[in-house]
């Protein structure tokens, strides 16, 4: 048997993440605090973790895709997708992770009056911050969503 220490230490690549798949739950905890957002099912971050995990074995993708309401909920600032997008980096090169193409719809975070260039800006950002820190190489994909038919 492989031990976890063995696996985290290879070096991977990915090439399929979502930056608002992958968010510390105690990150959605401070952001939702920060933006008065009401709506997260515990303030709790290990319940918080359990929920989204719980969210993800339902096998429903209409039930997996509630989680994701809490965290583009959080993701509607400047600073928010930043330092989203940092943390990214750095728990991809905690895993191992030596290069990663990360995909994000940035009309996801314009509810509150941010544009997509200030979004995509945002996100870069982070990304370097966190690729610069951590010694990744990170990418951004950009994405549209079907159902704005953009």
């Amino acid at each position: 048997m492989i031990e976890r220490a063995a696996i985290v230490q290879a070096p991977k690549v990915l090439l399929h993440d979502h930056l608002d798949g992958g968010l510390r739950p105690e990150t959605v905890i401070d952001l939702a605090r920060d933006a008065g957002y009401d709506r997260l099912p515990t303030q709790d971050a290990g319940e918080l973790a359990r929920a989204f995990t719980a969210g993800a074995d339902r096998k429903s993708l209409e039930l997996y895709l509630e989680g994701f309401e809490h965290t583009v909920g959080v993701l509607q600032t400047r600073e928010a997708l930043t330092r989203v997008a940092e943390e990214c980096a750095a728990d991809l090169a905690a895993d191992g992770v030596v290069y990663a193409e990360v995909r994000y719809a940035p009309e996801l975070s314009t509810r509150d009056g941010l544009s997509l260039d200030d979004v995509t800006e945002a996100i870069l950002e982070g990304f370097d911050l966190g690729a610069r820190a951590h010694g990744i190489g990170i990418g951004f994909i950009v994405t549209a969503m079907r159902q704005f038919a953009r």
